[in-house]
């Protein structure tokens, strides 16, 4: 028995990247680089901090549409109508 829940495969790519973006972020050249005056760390990490409860959001929500989508379906017999 297995005391994980199963991930979704969306989900657990999202983590991966997240995850990779975020070693990315702090590798020591990244704090040395700027753009705009800013260094490009700060840009990552205002990426982060934006970027991945919208990613994380956008999954969520599409999972609950597939999982809604399968009990609307038309019955072949109304005529054409939604009940």
């Amino acid at each position: 028995m297995s005391a994980f829940h199963p991930m979704p495969r969306r989900e657990r790519a999202a983590l991966i990247g997240l995850l990779a973006f975020s070693t990315v972020a702090f590798l020591p050249v990244v704090g040395t680089l700027t753009i705009l005056g800013v260094s490009l760390f700060g840009w990552f990490m205002a990426a982060l901090l934006l970027g991945s409860p919208a990613l994380l959001l956008l999954l969520v929500s599409s999972e609950r549409r597939s999982r809604a989508a399968p009990s609307a379906k038309a019955d072949p017999n109304d005529g054409g109508r939604a009940a």
